[in-house]
């Protein structure tokens, strides 16, 4: 038996593998069923440390004495509250291996985790599923696990949320496919997505019914104990109503699939600003989002918009059902029978899987281009007008064809060049060329040499330097 462990601060997602099994019943990695989902959260009581839903149902109980973080702060630091059984991050996770074991007692195990991990922290790791009597036969990075069977452009990012942070992993594919560079951001999480969704609807409840489910711990358990359900029935339904019943009473009020939108419009926009500060302006890449980004409320839409960027999601579980249709390759020494010390094993970054494929670019046609192109760059309240003239974007004095951005002081020329960028507008569309030291961007991402303009876009030059809108004049 050959179970792979997706390791996720929100979630520890279990597959399984059962050699017993037809191969033709398990090849593959969307053929492989995820067995477990487990919220990855611990809790005392007492001198006991509950795990899983056992923990995640009194979260909100007893909150100074439940852990959401243990799995992203894996260290041997003293936590700010212990027992004698936990008195580190390492011991809570400890605690939640100790019970996959007893769920599932016989078999090997596949790690899958996240780039964010260095190596001591995994080192660590692989010392206490030791401990836990996890039979540890190899270690992949979860971006690539994911990935690496479903085709995409030679650069692609994975996107995925944890408890306290969003991670975006760069891959590159070539014959194979292997970790880049990750970045992340704390400003983006699943526990802040769903603190803003019990907001909304205390805010809700209070307006309709004048009950604050806040104001006691019971029924704020209630609230996240209901709230992943109530989105799935707004998103299918458009507006549901939810209730909560307290002290013999019912309370209820609407929930609008809009509401939830706005709560999450700033995860989302951290989310993407993640994507723009790694992605080049105008490279076609491919974005693979988790199930646990693609649920976001109005997401979707989000990326949608992003040009020259093929979105794909992948399935739950994605990250251990690719490690267990690559359990050759990730297995120490190659076999999945060979004993090997957890404490010696290395995480494999690099895959053979699907092969590159340039997506087609979704508004490359000049007919669409011509619809989209700007007419007009606007700063400080003046339009500029584009045309085969070339405008230039500088630091120092304006003309006709020339926008100084530091013009009357009204802005800081730190960051900027004296000729920064131009554009000239041909053939239908709007060029943005870059001949600056410190970097032109379009909505975040720094451009390479040139990029095509469309009207909505903005334009920074420089850092911190200055923002332009281009825009479209009808008429």
């Amino acid at each position: 038996m050959l179970h792979a462990l997706e390791l996720n601060s929100s979630a520890l997602i279990v597959a399984t593998r059962d050699d017993a099994v037809a191969a033709d019943v398990v090849a593959g990695a969307n053929r492989v069923a995820v067995a477990a989902s487990v919220p990855a959260v611990a809790s005392f009581e007492g001198e006991t440390v509950l795990t899983g839903d056992a923990a995640a149902r009194r979260a909100r109980l007893v909150p100074l004495w439940t852990s959401t973080r243990h799995f992203e702060e894996l260290s041997v630091e003293p936590l700010p509250r212990t027992r004698p059984l936990a008195r580190t991050s390492a011991d809570l996770v400890y605690a939640q291996f100790a019970a996959l074991v007893q769920a599932h007692p016989h078999g090997r195990w596949l790690l899958a985790t996240p780039a964010a991990y260095d190596v001591a922290q995994l080192q660590l790791l692989l010392g206490i599923a030791r401990a836990a009597n996890l039979d540890v036969a190899g270690v992949v990075d979860a971006a690539v696990a994911a990935c690496v069977d479903h085709p995409g452009a030679p650069r692609a990012f994975h996107l995925d949320l944890e408890a306290h942070r969003a991670i975006l992993t760069e891959l590159v594919r070539g014959e194979d496919l292997r970790r880049g560079r990750a970045t992340q951001t704390r400003a983006a999480g699943r526990r802040a997505c769903d603190d803003a969704f019990v907001q909304l609807l205390a805010r809700l409840f209070v307006r309709g019914t004048r009950f604050d489910p806040l104001l006691q711990a019971s029924t704020e358990q209630l609230l996240y104990d209901a709230l992943p359900g109530w989105i799935l029935r707004a998103e299918a339904e458009g507006e549901v109503a939810v209730a909560l019943e307290h002290g013999g009473l019912r309370h209820e009020t609407r929930l609008a699939h809009a509401q939830l939108v706005a709560a999450a419009a700033p995860i989302n926009a951290e989310l993407l600003k993640l994507l723009h500060s790694a992605r080049r302006a105008g490279e076609t890449v491919t974005l693979y989002v988790t199930d646990r980004v693609a649920v976001l409320p109005g997401i979707a839409a989000e990326l949608e918009r992003l040009r020259d960027c093929e979105v794909v999601r992948l399935p739950a579980g994605g990250a251990a059902r690719g490690a267990l249709a690559h359990a050759g390759a990730i297995v120490a020494s190659g076999s999945e029978e060979a004993a090997g010390a957890s404490a010696e094993l290395t995480r494999v970054n690099r895959l053979r899987g699907a092969a590159a494929v340039l997506p087609a670019r979704r508004d490359d046609g000049h007919a669409a281009d011509v619809a989209d192109a700007p007419t007009h760059l606007v700063f400080q309240g003046r339009a500029y007008a584009l045309s085969t003239d070339p405008l230039v974007i500088g630091r120092g004095g304006g003309g006709a064809r020339r926008i100084a951005v530091d013009a009357g002081g009204a802005l800081p020329g730190a960051g900027v060049s004296r000729s920064h960028c131009t554009l000239v507008a041909r053939a239908g569309e709007v060029v943005l060329e870059d001949h600056s030291t410190w970097g032109t961007f379009v909505n975040g991402e720094r451009v390479q040499r040139r990029a095509r303009l469309r009207a909505g876009d903005r334009v920074r030059v420089g850092t911190p330097g200055a923002e332009l809108d281009a825009v479209r004049l009808a008429g």
